[in-house]
């Protein structure tokens, strides 16, 4: 173990140590409370990437929240964020990221805007109309994945799956922590998401690119003997700022998808992803196809454990180097106390290559997290 892996295994483990100590969430007021997470993550990569050695590494992050309602249908939130390390992240073994979360690289020159730690900082007002009826306006620094492609079982780093591929739908490109807009308009079992966001891409080391996103959802909920369920439909666009495979001409990227959540009785929940892109600019895959299952403790007597196991399948763009990437992954969440549980989870990646060769790996990962 060289000294870098044994330095994030030593923050690995004092996160472990710290997070049952942690206080709930403060609630300063009834109109202000501040709550957060602490996660430690260790990940540990059997490579079959040539020219790719075996590591360790470990990640600390902060999250923090600040929510002001001054009235039932005002609301403002402040979200920042803090971590130490980049994981394996930073090896960039596959097309998919092995762990989904905004770590140190991540959280610095956010968006090429100069500016660090602040995730997000919007205002909400709320429209009621009805019992089953409103319409909700978003309006400032936002993150996208909030909005669009929400689900039950697959949708959060911290406590779900670790891969990207199963937090969201990699092929929406769903932008992160910058200017827009969302409107939500709810009514009954139907709801209807409009998101709108500019912001910016890396397209060249140290250089950013301006583009502008649009995206629509809309949703309908079910609530049957075998459990509740949620099916969403969603298509999304950019403006012309991508470069096209022939390095001179620029188009949108576009695309549309689909994602579901049904509980089966109140052990079993699956889940289901699906999504097709236009690669006329430069992408790695066109197609997405992802499934899961989620066993609820409730199944050994502990309801606030569980389990989940997924597989997807990406099909390579016509043009590039990837024929096609697989991934599989399971874990197992164990709820240690009201505040803090800890995961422990395996992944299968493997990148299909049309010219290079092929590259493929276990990644082996424990997480621990508090909240506050």
């Amino acid at each position: 173990m060289n000294f870098k892996s044994f330095l994030s295994l030593k923050l690995f483990a004092f996160m472990l140590l710290v997070t049952p100590a942690l206080a709930p969430a403060y609630d300063v007021s009834e109109k202000l409370s501040v709550e957060g997470t602490l996660t430690g993550v260790f990940q540990y990569g059997d490579f079959d990437i040539e020219g790719v050695k075996n590591a360790g590494r470990g990640t600390g992050v902060l999250d923090l929240g600040i929510n002001f309602h001054p009235t039932d249908i005002d609301e403002f939130q402040i979200t920042i964020s803090y971590a130490a390390g980049n994981g394996l992240n930073y090896l960039e073994p596959f097309s998919l990221v092995p762990y989904a979360d905004d770590l140190e690289d991540d959280l610095k020159d956010i968006n090429g805007r100069n500016r660090d730690y602040l995730l997000e900082a919007w205002y909400k007002h709320t429209f009621k109309f009805s019992n089953e009826g409103s319409l909700v306006i978003t309006g400032g620094i936002i993150d996208a994945t909030a909005y669009i492609d929400d689900n039950k079982f697959a949708n959060c780093e911290c406590d779900q799956f670790m891969n990207e591929v199963f937090v969201n739908h990699r092929n929406v490109n769903l932008p992160s922590y910058d200017l827009g807009g969302v409107i939500e308009f709810d009514i009954s079992d139907i709801s209807i998401r409009g998101l709108v966001m500019n912001t910016k891409y890396e397209s060249d080391k140290d250089t950013f690119k301006n583009y502008n996103y649009y995206a629509l959802q809309i949703g309908y909920a079910v609530d049957t003997r075998l459990g509740k369920g949620n099916y969403r439909v969603y298509g999304f666009m950019t403006n012309k700022k991508f470069q096209c495979w022939d390095g001179e001409d620029e188009d949108s990227l576009k695309g549309f998808g689909i994602s579901a959540d049904q509980e089966l009785g109140k052990i079993i929940g699956v889940f289901a992803r699906a999504g097709w892109q236009n690669d006329k600019a430069i992408i790695d895959h066109d197609k997405l196809y992802s499934a899961g299952v989620n066993i609820n403790g409730q199944l050994w007597g502990r309801q606030d454990d569980e389990i989940g196991v997924a597989f997807a399948y990406l099909d390579g763009a016509c043009e590039g180097d990837i024929d096609n990437t697989s991934a599989v992954e399971a874990y197992v969440k164990f709820r240690l106390s009201e505040y803090n549980d800890i995961t422990f989870d395996i992944q299968h990646v493997k990148d299909k290559m049309m010219l290079t060769k092929d590259r493929s790996g276990f990644i082996y990962g424990v997480r621990a997290i508090a909240y506050f």
